[in-house]
C-alpha cells in the first residue's frame, strides 16, 4: 500500500509537472505590442521609401518630356497634337466636324 502510495505521488508530481506554464502571459503580451509597433514602422518605413521612389521616377519622367520638348520646334509639337487628336478620333470611330468635311479637298485620283 505505501508503494502505491508513493508510486501514485510520483506520477501525480511527473504529470502536473508539464502542465505548469513555463511564463506569465504578460511576456506574450508585450512581445504581441512589440511585433504590432515592429510592423507598423515596417509599414511606414516602406511607405516612405516608396513616396521617394515614385517622387524621383516622377521627376525623371518630368526632366525627360522637358529634354524632349526642347528638341522640338513650335510647329512639330503642333503637327504632333494634330496627329495625336486624329488619330484618338479615329480610335474612337467619330468622323471630323462636318464643315471639315464639306469643305477639305476632295481625293484626286487617277480617272478621268
Amino acid at each position: 500500500m505505501k508503494i502505491l502510495l508513493q508510486l501514485s505521488f510520483f506520477f501525480f508530481l511527473f504529470i502536473s509537472i508539464p502542465a505548469m506554464p513555463q511564463s506569465n502571459g504578460t511576456d506574450t503580451k508585450t512581445e504581441k505590442k512589440n511585433d504590432v509597433e515592429s510592423a507598423r514602422m515596417k509599414r511606414q518605413k516602406a511607405r516612405m521609401e516608396w513616396k521617394e521612389k515614385r517622387k524621383m521616377e516622377r521627376s525623371e519622367k518630368r526632366a525627360i518630356r522637358q529634354h524632349e520638348k526642347r528638341l522640338q520646334t513650335k510647329a512639330t509639337r503642333k503637327r504632333m497634337r494634330k496627329d495625336r487628336r486624329k488619330a484618338n478620333r479615329v480610335n474612337q470611330n467619330k468622323k471630323e466636324f462636318f464643315l471639315i468635311r464639306l469643305f477639305k479637298p476632295k481625293p484626286r485620283t487617277g480617272a478621268w
